[in-house]
């Protein structure tokens, strides 16, 4: 879909009373995504990047509270897997680029009293109980609002009530230019998989294998089996 959500997607089989966030998920091409992930094939790479892809759109699209799901940009292949997850897709023919998309997306999606959550799609710990925590939390404080990753430097989700809150920080070290920009930062615990956005294997294989969505679990599954001893090369992953 390019363009506008259709007013039923954002409410259809949801709580009218319950309030309504609009998730929105920028996505990369998956042949650039998990670049940080030298020791994969690109084709393992772009298998990973579109198992994270998926789910966390499937775990957003089981918060109550979240009444749409729309990832944004990435290309045919990012919004073939949108589509198949559940989710909407918006595409723009602006500027390349997470934070031009986004703006974007957020400038034809807005409507009355909705708010909207920027979520990284790789967060595969995320259960929805995490995202509908941080959300609760954020419509609570009313402002815009942010949970930092694990090291502190960038950003895991977004909280905004209304597009025009967006500032285009996201990327390496947006958490600081965020909270100079007056976002408040979510009291999320260090532990929280919600802060566990993953760049390499050793992010992924350093959660929990329980905490991980089907897809994710589906593609550590299809791992070659262990190289011999002294070998330290991540297996490589075939195409899923």
């Amino acid at each position: 879909m390019t363009g506008r959500l259709p007013a039923d997607a954002v409410t259809a089989g949801r709580d009218p009373a319950v309030t309504a966030w609009t998730a929105l998920v920028p996505a990369k091409p998956f042949a650039l995504a998990k670049s940080r992930c030298a020791d994969l094939t690109p084709a393992a790479r772009r298998t990973l990047a579109r198992a994270m892809l998926t789910d966390v759109v499937t775990r957003l699209g089981a918060v109550p509270s979240v009444h749409a799901v729309v990832v944004v940009g990435g290309g045919p292949e990012v919004t073939g897997t949108a589509l198949a997850s559940g989710a909407a897709a918006f595409t723009t023919t602006h500027g390349p680029g997470l934070n031009a998309e986004t703006a974007d997306a957020l400038a034809a999606l807005d409507g009355p009293a909705r708010r909207f959550a920027v979520v990284m799609g790789d967060l595969p710990g995320a259960a929805p109980a995490d995202f509908a925590a941080a959300l609760a939390a954020a419509g609570r404080h009313g402002g815009p609002a942010l949970v930092a990753d694990a090291e502190g430097t960038g950003t895991t989700l977004l909280a905004l009530p209304g597009p025009q809150e967006f500032r285009p920080f996201l990327g390496p070290g947006s958490r600081g230019r965020f909270l100079a920009a007056g976002y408040r930062e979510l009291d999320v615990p260090a532990a929280s998989p919600l802060r566990r956005d993953i760049d390499t294997v050793e992010q992924l294989l350093a959660l929990p294998a329980a905490t991980l969505g089907p897809a994710t679990r589906a593609w550590l599954a299809a791992r070659e089996p262990a190289r011999p001893a002294g070998r330290t090369r991540i297996p490589e992953v075939a195409a899923l």
